[in-house]
């Protein structure tokens, strides 16, 4: 990546590089259409929705688990 394109100096459009090209792209969306924000704080709600869906499930599993090995004891067996 261009180091001279990551600062604030404006510069021509053929100058930057395509990852400035595209955060310039997102900040002109943000200030020009909500939707698009709206629809990513959306998503990053969905996202930490299905992780904590995952973990639950983790944890209910692990509580069954846990559950039907409390009545299970080891027995000692003397060998000769």
């Amino acid at each position: 990546m261009d180091e001279s394109c990551h600062n604030d100096e404006p510069q021509a459009e053929s100058m930057n590089c395509l990852f400035c090209s595209l955060i310039k792209t997102v900040k002109d969306a943000k200030e020009k259409q909500g939707a698009f924000y709206t629809h990513m704080y959306n998503a990053r709600i969905e996202i930490l929705q299905a992780f904590r869906s995952l973990i639950d499930q983790r944890i209910s599993n692990l509580e069954k688990r846990k559950e039907g090995s409390e009545g299970k004891k080891a027995t000692k067996i003397v060998v000769e």
